[in-house]
Order: C-alpha cells, then sequence, then structure tokens
C-alpha cells in the first residue's frame, strides 16, 4: 500500500533534459525531498542513457500518489492494514490492501424512450446495466461458496466490498477480477499501480455545488491559507447531508471472515454513510 505521511517534489536538469519526481517518507520531510532528488536523478540517467525522452512514458512515477494522511489504522500488532488520505480535490479516501473495493461505473442515463419504448417495456440503459452487472457478480460468487461481497449503490453505479477472498492490488488475479466483473478500468488501473485498493468515502465537492479544489501541503493536513481553510469548511459542512454509498445487497459469503476486515468494513460504512438514509454523491 503506498501512502506515507511526507511527501516532497524534486526537479533535476542536464544536458538539456529534465524529469521530475515525488518522493515519499514516513520518517520526515527531509528524507522525502532526498528520495525525490533520487529517483528524479535516476528517471533523468535512463533518459539521457536512452536518449529518448518519453521512455516508458515513465507510468512507474505514478506509483506514488502524494495524499496527506487523516488516520492511519493499524492491526493489533500495530502494523499499518489502511489509511484514510485526502485526495486531490478534497475527498477522504480509505486505502488498504485487506478488502477489495471494485467500482462499477453505469453509462450516462438515456433519455426517457419513446411510446414504442414503453409499449414494449423498455427500461433506460443505467437499470438495463444495474441488473447484469449484478448478475456478473453472482456468476462470480457462485463459484466458490467462500466468495461474498457487499454491493452498495452509489451516485453513479455500484461498489463491491469482497469480504473474501483476499487479493492483491497488483496482482494478476485481482486484474482477472476487475475485467470479469467490468469495473471501471481507470480505477482498476489506479488500484494496481498505487498497490492499494481505494474507496472514496466522502462527496465529490461539485456534486455539492462547490467549485474549486483545496490547496493542502502533503506532509500535513493543515491549510495553507484562509481561502483553503474555508473551502474544507464549506465542503466539510455541506457533505453532511449527503452519503457516498448505500448498502443495497450481500452476495455469497458476505460476512467477514476476520476481526480485521470487520473493522474495515465498519469504518468504511460509518465514513461513507452507510444506512443514514441521506442522498448520494
Amino acid at each position: 500500500m503506498r501512502v506515507a505521511r511526507y511527501w516532497a517534489r524534486a526537479q533535476v536538469e542536464r544536458d538539456g533534459y529534465g524529469r521530475g519526481a515525488w518522493g515519499s517518507s514516513e520518517t520526515s520531510l527531509q528524507d522525502a525531498e532526498h528520495n525525490a532528488r533520487a529517483r528524479a536523478e535516476a528517471m533523468l540517467a535512463e533518459v539521457i542513457d536512452q536518449d529518448d525522452s518519453s521512455l516508458h512514458h515513465y507510468e512507474y512515477q505514478r506509483h506514488d500518489m502524494p495524499e496527506p494522511i487523516v488516520q492511519d489504522i493499524v492491526d493489533r500488532e500495530g502494523n499499518r492494514i489502511a489509511a484514510i488520505t485526502t485526495n486531490r480535490y478534497g475527498a477522504s479516501v480509505l486505502n488498504t490492501a485487506r478488502l477489495v473495493f471494485v467500482d462499477i461505473d453505469f453509462p450516462e442515463p438515456s433519455p426517457p424512450p419513446g411510446l414504442l419504448g414503453r409499449l414494449l417495456g423498455r427500461k433506460p440503459a443505467a437499470e438495463d446495466f444495474h441488473g447484469a452487472a449484478l448478475s456478473r457478480l453472482r456468476d462470480w460468487a457462485s463459484d466458490d461458496p467462500n466468495r461474498g461481497a457487499r454491493v452498495y449503490k452509489t451516485a453513479a453505479g455500484l461498489r463491491y466490498l469482497l469480504t473474501h477472498p483476499m487479493l492483491s492490488p497488483d496482482g494478476e488475479d485481482t486484474a482477472h477480477l476487475m475485467a470479469e466483473l467490468s469495473a471501471d478500468p481507470l480505477y482498476a488501473r489506479l488500484c494496481r499501480a498505487q498497490g492499494s485498493f481505494r474507496a472514496r468515502l466522502s462527496p465529490k465537492p461539485w456534486r455539492l455545488g462547490i467549485r474549486g479544489t483545496p490547496k493542502l501541503t502533503y506532509e500535513k493536513l493543515e491549510p495553507a491559507d484562509d481561502a483553503t481553510r474555508k473551502w474544507l469548511h464549506d465542503y466539510r459542512q455541506a457533505s453532511q447531508r449527503y452519503a457516498v454509498c448505500a448498502l443495497v445487497d450481500q452476495v455469497g459469503h458476505a460476512r467477514p471472515t476476520d476481526d480485521d476486515t470487520a473493522r474495515l468494513i465498519a469504518v468504511h460504512d460509518e465514513h461513507a454513510g452507510v444506512g443514514k438514509d441521506l442522498p448520494l454523491a
């Protein structure tokens, strides 16, 4: 799980080439700055050696995602099993390799069907998609009696929380599962690169009518200026009137298989507003 307490970015230039990179550290900002410069130097050296500034498109630079940590969640031995971070547009996100989250995005709503469509019993595309998605999930669960999932409705689709099995975010089994369940491809790619499954816990600001993004520092959550403080205050106040998802079904063996799983489910549900009978955003 690639989350860290301190983040820094370094830019290096040499021989007409330049490269920038993020560095992270659990110990200090200075250590993060050192790691950032070392990564940028390594990237620049590879460019110069290969004489190709587009080499690999530097996908590995995306493996680290600078997000301030709001809360660490640890097991009985004190090992981090999850972290709640703040993403680039201000929303809280649960990051964990212990629970598999799968995001399913529905297509944009289609216009209301005409007279012929109503006579033929035609349903909106989102409703059809919802049924097809759940059918795929049930087929997956029926292949193994130990498989299970909690199904949540979101503002734009479905979220699956798999209670079993445990899978590695960057494993091939996970890639096949994401494809089998028709997960959002961008979400699947992000989990693989980040080494963590991610679940947004607070609403998207623009769905609340809040524009702009906060300017947060990466080594701490404290806002850097009055405008950011106001933005966060307005966003948090508005967020209390909405939930991120609602539990709508449980498929297969959906009961948690261990204490850590049960705890993470409880954290997710509490922060995401599950069971609070609020509109989704």
